[in-house]
């Protein structure tokens, strides 16, 4: 076979930094994992072509006995609409990832072949079916496989000059058992990891194609700190040899802060920042949906631990938990102030489809239909501590003061004066940035985001010249955050003012909210 394996276009979010490609001078931040891990199980004779529609555009034409297409549920509608096209052309259609994982019923009659978890058994399974002609409509992953050694992802099919950053893996599964994540559903609670010597194979073939960024996106890269620690280890001794050429970023749980030992090597590995679930400060909603291990912490001590090994911590935020209510907001703003984090992805509670909040939530009659898995904009719940009205109003006030250019440059020169030396440093590899930044933060901006690049700026060179490279990153980042934060606050104020001019509009869909002229009989009401 000849198959083309296709990533859809990312939805505008936090994450994909559309703001800031033309500072970083590329067309996407980061690529898919899941091709090349796929391509890498494929044997020959077969041949694979990789194709991410955030750097190229999909041919529906394509000469392929196979189209294969993977996804996250934020991908929803262009997935529907790929299978549409290529099955328009007469394509035999595959479809995978966790979307397809989580809502394998979606797809029934929509594709040729379904894949549901991990691909590691089930692809060569599929590939031995089809040379004897015997395909079938589903392949199950039997169990969780072992990861510990398997081939390189063909990284060298992917377009790499056309990202930013690439991504490699070391474990997947998470250790603890949140009520609103998926993680556990599909990849169970108990972590598996790479050898050290399979993980150091990948970051040599990384290096070799030029990497310089790198995202390990693990589930919580320290479920297993044994291993973790062991991977550090060697790819501290790598870095150093080479003279540290990849700074690395990864996820977390909050109980890094606790092992300086592990904090240490990370920073000797050249570490630049760490993603960590906050979610609330608030503990009794933690304890509500199960988030124990950061009931335990002092948060913003943790956060500064964490912060003074020269490590920034980005954090995830979440509003409209059960026991939130609408004094939430002003306390989620005043823990980012104390605890020094610029940058936290906050968005709203959704259920997502198999977790156990959903069927909670479901039991309870509390869900507004299943959700896009778009928390920045949306939540398919019924809040229990404010009504929708306080919610959508809350939440837009706070993301505009969280990334209001002053207040975000009030935390970012804290962080500036307070984070420790060492880990991840300003390079000559960053020079074409350095120049971007330089003219579309500085010469080329408005006055409040030059006075903010500026004031950053100066900061580093004061306080911390080795710091150069946290100030540069952080008034990139806030080009971003900034300028998403305003495409949000539209749809916000529109909901909230449906909301307010309706009352009984608290049962019905967001979309139908919105809708310019909505159909009171499709109005689709929770259970009660």
């Amino acid at each position: 076979m000849h198959i083309v394996l296709i990533s859809p276009r990312n939805p505008r979010s936090f994450w994909t930094l559309d703001g800031s490609l033309p500072v970083l001078g590329k067309p996407c931040v980061l690529p898919n994992l899941a091709l090349p891990t796929i391509a890498a199980l494929t044997p020959q004779p077969h041949t694979v072509e990789l194709v991410d529609e955030n750097v190229e555009d999909v041919d529906f034409r394509v000469d392929a006995d196979l189209i294969g297409i993977t996804g996250f549920i934020v991908h929803k509608e262009r997935m529907f609409e790929l299978i549409a096209g290529f099955k328009a052309e007469g394509k035999r259609v595959a479809v995978g990832g966790s979307y397809a994982t989580l809502c394998p019923e979606d797809f029934e009659g929509k594709v040729d072949v379904l894949f549901a978890g991990e691909a590691e058994e089930t692809w060569p399974r599929f590939l031995e079916d089809f040379s004897r002609g015997d395909l079938k409509p589903i392949y199950r992953a039997p169990q969780l496989p072992d990861i510990a050694s398997r081939p390189i992802p063909r990284f060298d099919l992917l377009r790499t000059k056309r990202y930013r950053t690439m991504l490699m893996q070391f474990a997947r599964g998470c250790p603890f058992e949140c009520e609103f994540c998926d993680i556990i559903v599909m990849y169970g609670r108990k972590p598996r990891t790479k050898s050290v010597t399979s993980a150091m194979a990948e970051v040599d073939a990384l290096y070799r194609l030029g990497a310089s960024s790198v995202f390990l996106v693990d589930d919580n890269f320290i479920g297993n700190r044994a291993r973790a620690k062991d991977f550090l280890r060697a790819l501290a001794e790598w870095q150093q040899e080479r003279g540290y050429p990849i700074t690395f970023q990864t996820e977390a749980s909050i109980n890094l802060a606790r092992d300086d030992e592990l904090l240490g090597l990370m920073r000797a590995a050249h570490f630049r920042s760490v993603f960590i679930g906050i979610e609330s400060p608030r503990k009794v909603s933690l304890k509500e949906t199960r988030k124990v291990q950061n009931a335990r912490e002092d948060m913003v001590v943790a956060v500064h631990k964490i912060q003074s090994f020269g490590i920034e911590v980005q954090a995830g935020m979440i509003v409209g938990f059960d026991a939130d209510d609408p004094s939430i907001f002003e306390e989620h703003f005043r823990f980012l102030e104390e605890a020094r984090i610029p940058i936290s992805m906050t968005g709203l509670l959704n259920a997502l489809p198999k977790t156990p909040l959903y069927k909670r939530l479901e039991r309870e009659g509390r869900l507004l239909g299943t959700t896009t898995g778009d928390q920045f904009v949306f939540t398919n719940i019924m809040p229990a501590g404010m009504t929708r009205l306080e919610l959508y109003r809350g939440y837009r006030e706070l993301l505009e003061d969280l990334y209001n250019h002053k207040l975000f440059r009030r935390r970012a020169l804290k962080l500036i004066r307070h984070i420790g030396g060492g880990g991840a440093r300003f390079s000559l590899r960053d020079v074409d940035v350095f120049f971007r930044y330089l003219w579309y933060c500085i010469l080329g901006a408005d006055k409040s985001r030059a006075a903010l690049s500026i004031s950053l700026l100066a900061a580093a060179l004061i306080y911390k010249p080795s710091r150069l490279g946290v100030a540069v990153s952080l008034a990139i980042w806030h080009v971003h955050l900034h300028d998403f934060v305003r495409t949000l606050s539209p749809l916000l104020s529109e909901m909230q003012e449906a909301l307010a001019r309706n009352p009984a509009s608290n049962h019905i869909l967001p979309a139908q909210i919105l809708s310019q002229d909505p159909d009171p009989s499709a109005f689709e009401e929770p259970a009660v």
